[in-house]
């Protein structure tokens, strides 16, 4: 277990790598086109996820989210919302684990903006249809508010995994990070994840005022 994987800057886009031809196979994400490793991911997906199952994410996930339901159904009674609760937290560990595999295969895609889109919506939104068909099966009563509060948890917590996983945190399989590890890096991984757009935002102006001085 890796205790000393380098963190990156701050920006979204990470410092150029070392030579040497990509390696395409489904367990080595070092060939960073985004489309090759989606492809990837379809044609592979056992190889190329459980090896980066991350259990971190799932875990923490199905207890967020888990409790969420439970307090949003405890109007139609105390078993309904339990009921509810399990059914969440099982349907999590899945796909909170999922999304966190995808997002470590991701790590290192580019264009960046590209895989943000993808991480940061596309697997949401994916996982909300799933979600919604699993809890209209299990007949849970009160939907609406805990798909949106879920869609909006998964969201956020999905782009921050693949953010923090580019800077060389929340890994698992051979790149497993310890909690050691991220713990000590997180704070300040968190701090440049909430200003990705203050920053954007400030560069564009820049931008913008250095093309106005020209003309």
């Amino acid at each position: 277990m890796s205790s000393t994987t380098p963190i990156a800057d701050s920006s979204l886009d990470l410092p150029e790598r070392g030579g040497g031809e990509a390696n395409s196979q489904p367990n080595n994400p070092s060939t960073d086109d985004l489309h090759h490793q989606l492809l990837l991911i379809l044609r592979h997906p056992v190889r190329s996820l459980m090896p980066v199952w991350s259990w971190k994410s799932a875990s923490i996930s199905a207890l967020l989210r888990a409790f969420t339901f439970f307090a949003t159904n405890l109007r139609a009674g105390r078993f309904d919302a339990i009921r509810a609760g399990l059914v969440e937290a099982v349907f999590a560990i899945f796909a909170a684990g999922l999304m966190g595999a995808v997002s470590q295969r991701l790590r290192l895609a580019q264009p960046a903006w590209k895989t943000a889109l993808v991480v940061w919506l596309a697997m949401p939104f994916t996982m909300l249809l799933a979600q919604f068909g699993v809890h209209h099966i299990a007949g849970t009563p009160h939907l609406g508010t805990g798909l949106i509060a879920s869609f909006c948890f998964a969201a956020i917590a999905s782009s921050f995994s693949w953010y923090a996983m580019r800077h060389g945190a929340l890994l698992g399989g051979d790149a497993e990070t310890s909690l050691t590890h991220d713990a000590r890096h997180l704070p300040r991984i968190i701090l440049n994840y909430i200003l990705v757009i203050p920053r954007a935002l400030l560069r564009a102006g820049n931008r913008e005022q250095e093309v106005g001085s020209r003309k």
